[in-house]
């Protein structure tokens, strides 16, 4: 498998060692890079059913969320505070706050109210340990292991660790569009940005400048493939409208990137990527 981004053109190249060419020199490499590197030290499993790596070990959470924004708490908008947020019964957290206004929007507070655990007694039911767990999407992790050599990854029975080539074969099984997914992450990871999930928001990601706990995302990046071997479903100009009128909603950015997926989809090298920038204009708001 064939794996580079050596293509400056299209992808800006990380400060990593990758090696391509020959079974000799791939030989090489490896020997050099067994000896004179360290191994990772971080390690993680693969859960296929959630599509997700999991992470386990509270010193790899708190280095990896503190060295670039990865992963996230499954209870928690982004860092894992959720055991932390509980002692100190912060009323005013996100996550609460959410909660409450979505209550007040149904209609349905007197309901939840009686249904809902106060924090003591949340704590007292778990015996003050910490349940929540961290999470890395499938981008994030492969990131992690192919371009920067920080994360092992185990099976999901925990019985073998993954090779690049084992991760980059799940991760497509368990994903139809990761191949296209991980070219659009590894771009904007490569030109500093921090990219995050952006479901929430009807798009692919969503690009923080140095991340969710230091400012709100400037902009909303929809990836758009373009197979050469088949013809994508087109999108409207009304979904093109929907999603732009939501972004400016939230007061961000739409970026339409389109992604040239080539025949052979694990040569990374052979993707090419083109954006566009997608603005709402309004007489009253753009008068020159």
């Amino acid at each position: 498998m064939n794996k580079s981004f050596k293509n400056k053109k299209v992808l800006t190249p990380l400060p990593v060692n990758i090696y391509n060419g020959n079974r000799l020199l791939r030989s090489l490499y490896k020997f050099y890079y067994s000896i004179f590197k360290s191994q990772p030290q971080i390690t993680g499993t693969f859960l296929e059913f959630g599509r997700f790596v999991w992470i386990h070990d509270q010193s790899s959470i708190t280095k990896l969320h503190q060295s670039g924004s990865f992963g996230k708490g499954d209870l928690s908008r982004s860092d894992p505070t959720w055991l932390e947020r509980n002692i100190q019964q912060n009323k005013a957290s996100l996550e609460e706050i959410t909660v409450e206004r979505r209550r007040k929007r149904r209609g349905k507070d007197q309901v939840d109210n009686q249904n809902l655990m106060k924090p003591d007694q949340v704590l007292t039911s778990t015996n003050y340990s910490n349940v929540e767990s961290f999470q890395l999407d499938l981008c994030e992790a492969f990131f992690l292991v192919y371009a920067l050599n920080s994360l092992i990854i185990k099976s999901t029975n925990q019985k073998s660790l993954l090779s690049i080539d084992d991760c980059w074969s799940l991760f497509c099984k368990a994903d139809n569009s990761f191949h296209v997914n991980y070219v659009v992450y590894h771009f904007y990871r490569s030109l500093g940005w921090v990219p995050k999930n952006g479901s929430k928001f009807g798009v692919d990601f969503v690009l923080y400048q140095s991340g969710p706990a230091f400012k709100h995302a400037e902009f909303a990046v929809a990836v758009l493939p373009l197979c050469q071997d088949k013809i994508e479903e087109r999108k409207s100009w009304l979904w093109l409208l929907r999603l732009n009128r939501i972004c400016s909603q939230v007061k961000k950015t739409l970026i339409l990137c389109y992604v040239n997926v080539p025949h052979d989809i694990d040569r990374l090298n052979d993707y090419s990527i083109r954006q566009v920038i997608y603005k709402r204009w309004s007489p009253q708001k753009n008068r020159e």
